[in-house]
């Protein structure tokens, strides 16, 4: 499905460029502003978090036509997931939600990370657009 892969890029750059905002706003002070107000939205960590997520566990059960089963698009679908994650981690931990151990140690190591996993997932974004019939891209 066309609609589904070009909805990947979309939300994978922008959930990725929210995540990396702390490396953005030490580039562009006026951009970093700007993220910072959308990526502190508890509505927006929600809402963002639901969507990538979501849409990278469609892109590994859809398969877009000509593609390859699950690989074809694995890198953006985890991107998607992982980026969704750290977003409803992010939103879930301000409200004190109560997580079993295993889960809190992989919270904080995804929201240690967020800037790194925001980069990765706007590259995956860029790579996924450019080269839409790359193997795992």
């Amino acid at each position: 499905m066309y609609q589904l892969y070009f909805l990947s890029i979309i939300i994978n750059l922008i959930v990725g460029i929210v995540l990396a905002r702390s490396l953005i706003a030490g580039k562009f002070p006026t951009l970093g502003n700007l993220l910072e107000t959308i990526g502190e939205a508890n509505l927006f960590r929600f809402a963002g978090g639901i969507a990538a997520a979501t849409v990278g566990v469609l892109k590994i059960l859809l398969v877009t036509v000509n593609d390859v089963l699950i690989v074809g698009d694995l890198v953006p679908a985890l991107a998607g997931i992982i980026a969704g994650a750290i977003l409803l981690f992010e939103c879930f931990r301000e409200k004190a939600v109560d997580f079993p151990r295993w889960v809190d140690r992989i919270a904080d190591f995804l929201v240690a990370g967020k800037s790194v996993w925001g980069l990765i997932a706007v590259a995956a974004a860029a790579l996924h657009f450019f080269f839409y019939q790359a193997l795992l891209l």
